[in-house]
């Protein structure tokens, strides 16, 4: 049975401790935390999340660019050694919070076409993750590589994508995420994605269709949920939601945001206890 956790990040700059006091309350099980290694002390994050009862479920690996140089896939070969450096750190901090899976992409997000050839930066993006992934063997954590929709990214962005990915890596250390809204958008047919995924699938995502709490609008998340118990899925299943409004890469939008972000993750968690009434305490 999964465990059940939301995305911190959501809540933007929230301070972490109140952030995890959000998700606790809600009656959550976890919590993906950021992957921004430099921003938080180990013991801290041990301490909040022992105080808060919230298990470490994953770290996001925010790759933005070019805001940030953390793109597997850049033509400029030191860009891609920050990236590298950068996931090292990722999976380096999430061994020392007990994190079992760093999130992390193949190329930058919103970089919408290759600089060089899809081909040179699918191979650059390969071996970036496979020296990656020599690191992870060590430190006993594993990375999820995510597909994006169209809109966010373009190398890696149909779960057909991932699977050629995680398969060329050739790293029992490297697996994937499916993300329902992204699968949304890019997936003809999501509960089949996810069986051709199978144990290939580390992690999991859930918003509805407008990326908003479950139940508010067309998901099927009976079928979902169907899919992942025929592979035996036992990851965790974690809720990344936005409030209404423009810019998708924005958290928070106003000031009613944080609230409207505690209302859906509250009714995503009775949905998805609905479909594995088990699944979380």
């Amino acid at each position: 049975m999964p465990r059940f956790g939301v995305c911190a990040w959501i809540y933007g700059d929230s301070p972490l401790d109140q952030t995890l006091s959000r998700i606790a309350a809600a009656g959550y099980d976890g919590v993906e935390l950021p992957g921004e290694p430099e921003q938080f002390s180990p013991a801290e994050v041990r301490r909040l999340l022992a105080r808060h009862s919230l298990a470490p479920l994953a770290l996001t690996a925010s790759c933005s660019y070019p805001s940030t140089r953390r793109d597997l896939a850049n033509p400029d070969p030191d860009v891609r050694k920050d990236a590298i450096a950068y996931m090292v750190s990722c999976l380096r901090f999430a061994a020392e919070i007990g994190a079992p899976v760093v999130q992390m992409l193949a190329s930058g997000e919103s970089r919408l076409s290759p600089i060089a050839t899809r081909g040179e930066e699918w191979a650059w993006s390969v071996e970036g993750m496979r020296q990656a992934a020599r690191e992870a063997e060590s430190l006993q954590v594993r990375v999820s590589v995510e597909p994006l929709s169209r809109y966010e990214a373009y190398l890696v962005t149909t779960a057909e994508d991932a699977t050629a990915y995680v398969d060329e890596v050739a790293s029992p250390w490297v697996g994937m995420t499916l993300d329902m809204f992204h699968a949304n958008l890019e997936e003809p047919d999501i509960p089949r994605s996810i069986r051709t995924a199978g144990a290939r699938l580390l992690h999991v995502h859930v918003a509805d269709t407008n990326r908003q709490g479950l139940g508010r609008g067309h998901l099927d998340l009976a079928a979902v949920a169907s899919a992942l118990q025929e592979i035996r899925y036992a990851g965790a299943v974690v809720l990344e939601v936005m409030p209404p409004g423009p810019d998708p890469f924005c958290a928070i939008k106003d000031d009613r945001s944080p609230g409207i972000l505690d209302g859906f993750i509250r009714e995503s968690l009775t949905h998805l206890r609905r479909q594995w009434p088990q699944g979380s305490s």
